[in-house]
């Protein structure tokens, strides 16, 4: 989308996601989550990508970029080392060019969004973790894991 470059969508996408906020729809629900990617693709959102995070990045997969599923933990703890929140997390194999949806632990977990950001940071975390020990690993297993940081949950997003 950004190749389009299609910059009247910015601003009817940026009040759709004022309307989430203002709906107190949680972040981490299909509506906003869309809204955010969009936003990335065209340009107008920028995610804090921390150093280490950055550079484990081993490319773009079929869900945006992809880490290699063994550096899971290392991820995990740097993007809450950043004040980061992970939302949620998808697998991917990697198969003769190809990439194809691998089914993770499945944790059902739900954060409490009227609780202070540092307590959705280390709750996300422990979430996180606890998925990273049962996730598949292997040299052509990739993860991709949706995070938000704090101005996400502010009306100028």
């Amino acid at each position: 989308m950004a190749n389009l470059e299609i910059e009247s969508a910015i601003e009817p996408l940026r009040q759709a996601y004022r309307a989430c906020l203002e709906r107190a729809i949680p972040p981490d629900r299909t509506e906003p989550d869309g809204i955010r990617w969009a936003l990335t693709e065209l340009g107008a959102r920028t995610p804090v990508v921390p150093t280490l995070t950055a550079r484990l990045r081993a490319g773009t997969g079929a869900d945006g970029p992809v880490w290699p599923s063994a550096q899971f933990t290392a991820i995990i703890n740097d993007l809450a080392d950043h004040s980061q929140v992970i939302l949620h997390s998808r697998f991917w194999r990697a198969d003769a060019g190809r990439t194809y949806c691998v089914s993770g632990v499945g944790l059902d977990w739900q954060l409490d969004w009227s609780a202070p950001w540092e307590h959705l940071v280390e709750e996300a975390r422990a979430w996180s973790l606890l998925e990273a020990t049962e996730a598949p690993v292997g040299e052509d297993i990739f993860v991709s894991p949706t995070w938000i940081d704090t101005a996400d949950l502010h009306s100028e997003t």
